[in-house]
């Protein structure tokens, strides 16, 4: 009988360890099924993509180039999209659709966009990835046909639907732009602060030369590394 329980036992374990991981594989597999993309043209991409960010369900942005159909040329670049009139800077977004809809994804698009008429490069686009997400976006702008976004007059009008093109990510100093961005305006303002003797009167008066010097070379300093970022930080990718 101990033997016999002995084994009983070890083959329920063995029993429990595999409907264990059979529940772990299916919820794993279930969780990448909810994991969806999506992508639009909102017009410059540096806010957009920080304002998706913000919505519950979206997982990451991504700034890019698109909306050229069949493209196998080079990568393109900034300097390409900004004089071309075929490349849309667009918004590759992951999304989790257990929290979040493409429809109610779509609204969100609509607030975030900000789109520049007659542009292709700030256009608003909602490239659809495949037949039942052309059918949604369809059915959306159909649905709010004469919407007008209140803060400021943007129509849904103009939002037009296209097939998914090739994507590329676009430089990394055009990603999380304004994430970085802003630290480092408020840092060159205070020391420019400094460097005007904002802290003279609670410094003694030989340090100030130092300090008025220092905090001007540094100004200078970010200056240059976002000049060197932008000439050397090029590397655009398919994804």
């Amino acid at each position: 009988p101990g033997a016999h329980g002995f084994f009983i036992r070890h083959s329920t374990r063995r029993q429990d360890a595999v409907a264990a991981s059979t529940i772990k594989a299916t919820t794993t597999t279930t969780r990448r099924q909810a994991v969806q993309q999506a992508t639009f043209g909102m017009g410059c991409f540096w806010k957009p993509a920080e304002e998706l960010q913000k919505v519950d369900g979206v997982i990451s942005t991504v700034a890019g180039y698109t909306g050229v159909p069949d493209y196998e040329g080079k990568p393109p670049t900034y300097e390409n999209v900004c004089f071309s009139r075929n490349w849309v800077e667009g918004v590759r977004v992951v999304y989790d659709d257990e929290q979040l809809s493409y429809d109610d994804l779509l609204q969100e698009f609509f607030q975030a966009q900000e789109p520049k008429l007659g542009s292709r490069q700030y256009a608003s686009i909602i490239f659809a990835h495949d037949r039942q997400q052309r059918q949604s976006a369809q059915q959306w702008l159909d649905d709010n046909a004469g919407t007008v976004r209140d803060s400021d007059g943007v129509p849904t009008r103009i939002t037009t639907i296209e097939p998914l093109s090739p994507f590329y990510r676009a430089e990394n100093y055009h990603q999380d732009y304004w994430a970085k961005t802003r630290p480092r305006i408020a840092g060159a303002v205070a020391l420019l602060a400094i460097s005007t003797g904002i802290l003279d009167q609670f410094t003694p008066v030989a340090w100030h030369a130092s300090l008025h010097t220092a905090a001007n070379a540094l100004v200078l300093a970010g200056c240059a590394y976002v000049l060197l970022e932008r000439k050397f930080d090029t590397n655009v990718v398919q994804i």
